[in-house]
């Protein structure tokens, strides 16, 4: 095969990095290939570059070889005949081609793609490659959610009761249901993994609707539609236990997570270690994580996943499931043990032998959050776009595959990054991390940092071994209405007068004062928009807020502003203030002559023309420590005064995607909150429902199409009677 584009790099430049304990054998592989893309294949690269060993990176068409991970690597080469998944990073039969072309001794398949790849794992070997990970035998066995129970009650591993049996048909699924299981129970693809193909199921009258929805979106990730049953355990802890075994038989865990903070099934916020754990739970968790790797002779790094019943008094634990590659979540436990997972990865599957189980230790406390592209007040629809700003916070480590100007794609998950913070204790931690999200500077996609923020504050979270995988379940309502809080009028000031600055290219200078006596012309914008005939005026308004701001330039640089809440009756808030704009978008201002206040501020101008600020607070305790102001052009046309388009007459897609299933046909009528049109996007199936009662007049879109965000899906006619969905 001929691979396009394949170049050679030199010029990366390591990024900071931490030190991890290790031996100091040298490891037998000179060049590794990494099989995967984003922020794991550039921690991958982190410690191979740091043992000197050099690597390989793939890259999509979608990706580009500007992607940062194809950067991070040594060398980068184009992967497959297309953007998607498919038809990249899951040709293994390119992968060994690139494989051979490169020289490299050994694959190293990250996480999801072919990393639980049983299939692709023996054919690495056939290739007389290094699959760096476990043997295939192990792959399989722990792969089928099935049979990994059987092995483990065979091995004497706890497992909760359910249906794993082959049979698929759904009457007999209904049957060993309701007389087996009983509801709650939860429906789980025997492939999957990620909270995909999973539905918790409350009554018999949801069973069929559910089970057919964790079939496809099973058969869509994983190409097997099968399922299993499990009793639904109200609000558990999941706890995992990190292992490596080596090939002598040598087996260690390195203590546990707990992954509790989880929505819909996928993990949130992560910690290491659990908390306020019964010392007897905590022994039993890595004696049985140990006895689940030895039952299958497994080899690498593995994660062995656990619930703890925090409804029963015994505090019962039940072997969930083991994952056969490494976590999204191990660098917490890098944190707290001092090792460093990857390199111990490579040093296994180089034929070292592991450090005794009393060598390991865990020091402190850390957690992990993972940042998405995702909008938490719209059902945390994901999102794409191109990433304009990305600065992220110092004194944290943050693992990300993302740079500024790249692209968030349809085509793979929307996690944009890590932040990962040790601390002496879970306190100490816990305010780190809050600090770190606060801190964490990106603009161009909607983020799930404030929801993040709120969820690491809330007081139930604060509260070591009190939060369990019904935290949100409990909790989000509240968290997702704090982020409706009404700005205050200083921050509107401040957004004007940062607005001011980038509008009249007074950016790039620390120092007004100075800028200003080295600047002879009186026409420079170092001294504002003033004008010789009276002071210059700006009027603007605040997009979706009855806010008008008015700015006024004075010959000194300085502004005056007057905030006015229109149809309020209280008369305008005014500020005098003075400042600069860096070329590092650091914002000083000094308030009414007074204080002082620094912010980081970006601005974005939108495809509808109107400007938006972004601004970070430098101060991580301020309630207001980011927000985002976006004001309007005047001459716009409101769409709302556009005669002959309804909103509510319409089925538009929330996302780019495809589409899955169309529930219904042209003539059909349809209730207010009727499921219309199924789609599927960054993995997952959404939901999309009729906003308000009508007939169906027209379907744009096929079932397997691809469209684009705002697309029209269905056209039809309002009832006379409607009723809107809220």
């Amino acid at each position: 095969m001929n691979y396009l584009n394949s170049t050679i790099r030199s010029s990366y430049k390591n990024p900071k990095c931490f030190k991890f304990f290790s031996t100091n054998s040298p490891i037998s592989f000179d060049k590794i290939l990494i099989a995967n893309r984003g922020e794991i294949a550039c921690r991958i690269a982190r410690t191979c570059r740091r043992l000197g060993i050099k690597t390989v990176s793939l890259y999509s068409d979608c990706d580009g070889e500007e992607a940062l991970h194809a950067k991070c690597a040594d060398e980068f080469h184009r992967i497959g005949t297309g953007p998607s998944a498919a038809e990249s990073y899951l040709r293994g039969d390119y992968i060994l081609d690139i494989a051979s072309q490169t020289k490299s001794q050994a694959i190293h398949p990250g996480y999801g793609f072919l990393s639980e790849n049983a299939t692709f794992a023996q054919s690495v070997s056939d290739a007389d490659f290094t699959f760096i990970g476990p043997p295939p035998r192990a792959i399989q066995a722990m792969g089928s959610k099935s049979e990994s129970k059987s092995i483990m009650d065979a091995a004497g591993v706890p497992t909760v009761p359910g249906y794993y049996g082959e049979n698929q048909d759904a009457e007999l699924l209904l049957h060993e249901a309701v007389t087996q299981v009983g509801f709650p129970l939860l429906i789980k693809a025997v492939m999957g993994g990620g909270g995909k193909g999973m539905r918790v199921v409350w009554n018999e009258q949801e069973f069929f609707s559910a089970l057919e929805s964790c079939k496809r979106e099973s058969l869509a990730a994983f190409g097997d539609s099968s399922v299993l049953l499990e009793k639904y355990l109200i609000h558990p802890r999941h706890i995992e236990v990190q292992i490596l075994a080596d090939q002598y038989g040598n087996t260690v865990h390195l203590y546990e997570r707990d992954c509790s903070l989880q929505r819909r099934h996928q993990k949130v916020i992560e910690e290491a270690p659990a908390s306020d754990l019964d010392p007897v739970v905590r022994k039993k968790l890595g004696d049985y994580g140990v006895k689940a790797a030895k039952a299958v002779n497994y080899v690498n790094a593995g994660t062995v996943e656990f619930l703890l019943d925090t409804q029963s008094p015994e505090g019962n634990l039940y072997f969930c499931e083991m994952n056969t590659r490494l976590q999204v979540e191990h660098p917490i436990t890098e944190l707290v043990t001092n090792l460093d997972l990857v390199e111990w990865q490579l040093r296994i599957a180089s034929g070292e032998e592991l450090m005794p189980q009393d060598e390991i230790n865990c020091s402190g406390h850390a957690f992990e959050a993972r940042i998405y592209a995702e909008n938490p007040l719209k059902n945390f629809l994901p999102a794409t776009g191109i990433v304009k700003y990305h600065k992220t916070p110092s004194d944290t480590r943050v693992d990300t595959g993302i740079q500024s100007g790249q692209s968030i794609s349809v085509h793979y998950d929307p996690m944009i990054s890590k932040l990962i913070v040790h601390g002496g204790n879970r306190t100490k931690a816990l305010q780190k991390l809050v600090a770190g999200l606060k801190g964490y500077k990106l603009v161009g996609v909607p983020t799930n940092i404030d929801f993040l923020v709120k969820c690491a504050q809330h007081p139930t979270f604060s509260i070591p071994g009190e939060c369990n995988t019904g935290f949100l379940d409990n909790h989000l309502e509240g968290i997702l209405d704090q982020n409706n809080e009404e700005k205050s009028s200083l921050i509107y000031a401040i957004s004007a007068v940062s607005n001011m600055l980038h509008m009249e290219h007074r950016s790039g200078v620390v120092d007004l004062c100075s800028m200003r006596q080295t600047t002879n012309d009186p026409w420079s914008t170092w001294s504002g928009s003033w004008r010789a005939g009276g002071r210059a005026k700006r009027y603007l308004h605040v997009k979706d807020k009855d806010v008008e701001i008015v700015s006024s330039s004075n010959v000194d640089g300085s502004y005056d502003i007057s905030i006015q809440r229109l149809g309020e009756s209280y008369e305008a808030d005014s500020f005098h203030i003075s400042g600069t704009l860096d070329a590092d978008n650091s914002l000083s201002l000094i308030i009414n002559n007074s204080w002082r206040v620094k912010y980081s501020s970006f601005l974005t101008k939108e495809a509808d023309g109107t400007a938006t600020l972004h601004l970070w607070s430098n101060n991580s305790s301020d309630n207001e420590y980011y927000t985002r102001v976006s004001f309007e052009d005047p001459s716009l046309v409101n769409s709302d005064d556009v005669p002959g388009y309804h909103t509510s007459e319409i089925i538009a897609a929330p996302m780019p995607g495809k589409i899955s299933c169309i529930n219904a046909q042209v003539g059909d009528n349809v209730k207010c909150g009727d499921i219309i049109v199924i789609m599927e996007a960054m993995k997952m199936e959404h939901s999309i429902q009729a906003p308000c009662s009508g007939t169906v007049k027209k379907i744009v879109f096929d079932e397997t199409d691809i469209v684009s965000d705002g697309d029209v899906l269905v056209h039809f006619e309002a009832s006379a009677d409607n009723s809107v969905r809220e």
